[in-house]
This record gives structure tokens, C-alpha cells and sequence, in this order.
């Protein structure tokens, strides 16, 4: 068994000792799910998704790269009026592929951890319609190979989220734009753009459809060779397993803008979610 499903099985054997609580159906479950902040209209909740991204489609051999994320978000009530959420993601990336001297992909693979990425937004505690937050984004180059999998850079940068939910939609955006500040000397500086726009409709028991493609461009590279844009959809549903609410999801993503022969063609995105308790301090 590789290590990548050993360390999922046993994170999840893990969650399964947490004691469970009372919290709402499996609706609010599932737009909590979908919040980038957790929320629904009844409470906030922590959140420890693990998203299994399958990229298909490196180079003339269609080589094909998998990367587990752990993307927990935790909120903290810091005062009366505003929230502090920390939302953090940490990559393992298992069969990326490596290029030879004329920078052509030459059929041997990296693994390894990447860039560990958390965000500290500001959010109003007490929401209506709209709910927002803003803060700082880190890259810390804990990548355990920053040729392939990491950019070998401390940088940083504004991130910006908003969710409105009327009704049984729910429409989001989150975005960001990081600098280079330190690090490796030998390394290219980063100017990266990030942006994912999500639209999702609720249905009863928890039922879900959406899209949530995330949008990047490389500020450093040659014009051509900008732009990430994927376009599809995928569903899923929020469930009790043993009385824990769990959110599991599936999404199919063409990839109609990439860098030539660098970027995957398709990318195939699971999902599992747990939500706990909120914690304060």
C-alpha cells in the first residue's frame, strides 16, 4: 500500500475516534461544505477535507500526476464582531513528472511534499446576505523538492473570499496575489495569480451539484504560457457516518486554457469533509 493511502486511511481512522455532536441536517451540512469559510445560516464549523486531485495529460505520453491536499479551515471568535479563519493547505504530490536538459518531459517522477499554504482572514461575525473575509496568504517553502513541487520562495500576498447563499444556491469567489519575498537565491521569483469562482445548488438530503474550478496564472512566464483555466462540474452529498457529518464529492475539470506541454489536459477531483465544533478564544 503506498504511503500516500496509508496516510489518508490513518488520518481518517483518527477522525473517526473525535467524538460527534449534535448540528443540523444533511443540507446545512452540505453548504457549510461548500462555504470556503464553513458557514451556513446557523453556525460555523471546522472543517478537515482531504481533496485527491488526479491530473491527466503531461506531455505527448499523457503522463499522469495525483496530489492529496489537507485543507483544514478553523474559526476563531476573536471579539463580538469579527472572526478570525485560518484556512491552510498542505500537498503531497505523488508521480510528477520531471523534464531533461532540453526542459522535455523524460518519463522519471518526483514525490513529496509541497509548499504548505495557510490564509488568516478577517471576517464579520455577524453576516446577512453576504459574507467576506480578507487577509494575508503564505507559501512557506517546506517542499521536499522545489524544482518540480515547490517554488523554494517565502511569498506572500492579499486574499480576498466572498459567499452569498439565496435560497438553495450558493455563489462564491476566492482570489489572491502572491510575491516572492526570500529563499532560495537560485530559484525564479513568483507573481502568481489565484482564482476560483464556485456556483452550486442544494438540493434535500444533502444532495449537491457544483463547480469550483480554480483559475491561476503565472505572472512570470511568457504570455502564452500564463493561464490555467478549467471548466466543468461534479455533485456530491453530505451524509452521518456513525453520527459525524461527512460531505463526499466528485468533479470533472477540462482544462480549455494551459500552458503548452506543461499543464494536464483533465483533472479528475475527489473529496471527502469532516465538520466539528467551532472552537473560541
Amino acid at each position: 500500500m503506498c504511503f500516500r493511502v496509508k496516510l489518508l486511511l490513518g488520518i481518517v481512522l483518527f477522525l473517526r475516534t473525535i467524538s460527534v455532536f449534535a448540528m443540523e441536517d444533511e443540507l446545512e451540512f452540505a453548504r457549510a461544505s461548500l462555504s470556503p469559510f464553513k458557514i451556513n445560516h446557523f453556525a460555523e464549523h471546522i472543517a478537515a477535507p482531504f481533496e485527491n486531485d488526479y491530473n491527466v495529460g503531461y506531455g505527448p505520453k499523457n503522463n499522469g500526476q495525483n496530489i492529496l491536499n489537507f485543507k483544514p479551515v478553523v474559526p476563531f471568535r476573536m471579539t463580538s464582531s469579527y472572526d478570525l479563519i485560518i484556512r491552510t493547505i498542505a500537498p503531497l504530490y505523488e508521480r510528477t513528472p520531471t523534464n531533461n536538459a532540453q526542459n522535455i518531459i523524460d518519463g522519471h517522477y518526483i514525490n513529496g511534499w509541497g509548499d504548505m499554504n495557510p490564509t488568516f482572514f478577517i471576517s464579520p461575525a455577524g453576516f446577512q446576505n453576504l459574507i467576506w473575509g480578507v487577509g494575508p496568504t503564505v507559501y512557506i517553502p517546506t517542499a521536499s523538492n522545489n524544482v518540480y513541487i515547490g517554488s523554494g520562495k517565502w511569498s506572500v500576498g492579499p486574499e480576498f473570499a466572498a459567499i452569498v447563499m439565496p435560497g438553495p444556491w450558493i455563489f462564491s469567489i476566492l482570489m489572491n496575489n502572491v510575491w516572492s519575498i526570500a529563499g532560495d537565491a537560485n530559484r525564479p521569483a513568483v507573481n502568481q495569480f489565484f482564482f476560483q469562482y464556485q456556483i452550486a445548488y442544494t438540493f434535500n438530503k444533502g444532495w449537491f451539484i457544483s463547480t469550483n474550478p480554480s483559475i491561476t496564472a503565472n505572472w512570470k512566464s511568457r504570455g502564452d504560457q500564463q493561464w490555467l483555466v478549467p471548466f466543468g462540474i461534479g455533485g456530491g452529498k453530505s451524509i452521518k457516518w456513525g453520527g459525524q457529518p461527512v460531505t463526499l464529492s466528485v468533479h470533472a475539470y477540462y482544462n480549455v486554457i494551459r500552458p503548452s506541454g506543461v499543464g494536464p489536459n483533465w483533472q479528475l477531483q475527489l473529496e471527502a469533509e469532516w465538520l466539528f465544533p467551532p472552537l473560541t478564544i
